[in-house]
């Protein structure tokens, strides 16, 4: 008879569990608070926004590391060397070229140093 009366309580202890009474809505708060869940229950916009703040942040994940890209100043360097040795062609790059030896040709300065432009040296004129 002792067995009986033991299944039953363990019924009993967890009625009052998920029941819309206040000790069932406390206490679904508080297993929530436990297991790292939202504690009131909320609209989806907020879950969605409760899931993008739990996830991991961008500047951890391994995918998006600085580590993931390339040394792109090492690329640019070694790109120049290959184009120098013959062995890479960049036609943007040699368009250019052609564009300011035709501009050196006409007498205009390619790049000029900062601070001795066209609007410097208007300036000067004054």
């Amino acid at each position: 008879m002792s067995s009986r009366l033991a299944a039953s309580r363990i019924v009993h202890a967890g009625r009052g569990i998920s029941q819309p009474t206040p000790f069932g809505k406390r206490m679904d708060r508080l297993s929530n608070r436990v297991w790292g869940e939202v504690v009131m229950p909320t609209d989806t916009k907020s879950l969605k926004l409760v899931r993008v703040m739990s996830a991991e942040p961008y500047e951890t994940k391994e995918s998006l590391s600085p580590s993931y890209y390339p040394n792109l100043p090492m690329f640019h360097y070694l790109t120049k060397m290959l184009r120098f040795h013959g062995l890479f062609f960049d036609d943007h790059v040699v368009f250019r070229d052609v564009q300011d030896n035709l501009k050196t040709i006409r007498g205009k300065v390619v790049r000029p140093p900062i601070g001795q432009g066209k609007r410097a040296q208007l300036r000067g004129k004054k």
